[in-house]
């Protein structure tokens, strides 16, 4: 692995811990039942996961569960119930997985939570609590590009391939499902109050799974149109040495 690449996995690691360290220090909970369910959808849809093709990663719909824990959960919370879904996806029916993955993995997504939860809440600032619609949009709309920047980054400095290319692999596969899980999140947020939200977690859980369902209808088709253009890419690139 090259150097770059331990320096970026130890400072993301360390910044992860950090965080975790400061929502332990500042642990507060408005309901614990409504936590407690939120951790559990988002720990399940965690389980619903597929690989992204062409990268090294996995998608999976935890990430609705992550903004409706933004919308009613404390800061502390929100950052167990990532790094348990986090957990979760790195762990469920893995193929020995290493420690140093599973540890950076959980760093990106507690990472991507926190700051979309932070930076949301500091943009809004009074209206957050009132704009609920206005809160899951922007959450999920600056949740997407520091997580697909973060773990982008790690393939690229591993691989050594530009990490712009895999940001814009991992933005041609997932920005579709998670816009539409931003809408249907969004939706949901608009429809129920703030201390009830876990009821709008129990109904998008359904939806989850139809899109996960769906992901996996679509690998065959996307794997070999994948795989037509990487054929198509090494016969031009053997007729230009040929030229």
């Amino acid at each position: 692995m090259p150097r770059t690449a331990k320096i970026y996995i130890s400072l993301i690691i360390c910044a992860g811990a950090g965080v975790l360290l400061f929502a332990a220090g500042s642990w507060s909970s408005s309901s614990l039942p409504q936590f407690l369910i939120l951790m559990g959808f988002a720990a399940v849809s965690s389980a619903l996961k597929v690989r992204i093709p062409g990268i090294e990663s996995t998608l999976s719909p935890n990430f609705i569960f992550l903004l409706l824990a933004m919308l009613c959960c404390s800061f502390s919370e929100l950052v167990v119930i990532a790094l348990v879904a986090a957990l979760v996806q790195s762990l469920w029916a893995a193929r020995a997985p290493r420690l140093v993955q599973v540890a950076f993995s959980a760093a990106a997504l507690v990472l991507s939570a926190a700051a979309a939860f932070a930076s949301t809440r500091l943009l809004l600032g009074a209206s957050s609590a009132s704009s609920v619609l206005v809160f899951a949009v922007l959450a999920g709309t600056l949740y997407l590009p520091i997580n697909t920047a973060l773990i982008s980054a790690v393939i690229g400095l591993v691989e050594g391939r530009p990490v712009l290319q895999v940001a814009r692999t991992c933005y041609e596969h997932v920005f579709p499902y998670f816009m539409g899980g931003v809408a249907f999140a969004g939706i949901v947020s608009g429809a129920f109050i703030r201390s009830v939200m876990w009821q709008g977690a129990a109904i998008l859980f359904p939806v989850a799974v139809l899109g996960y369902l769906y992901s996996l209808s679509r690998r065959p088709a996307v794997a070999a149109a994948s795989s037509s253009r990487s054929a198509k890419a090494r016969v031009e690139k053997r007729e230009l040495v040929e030229v």
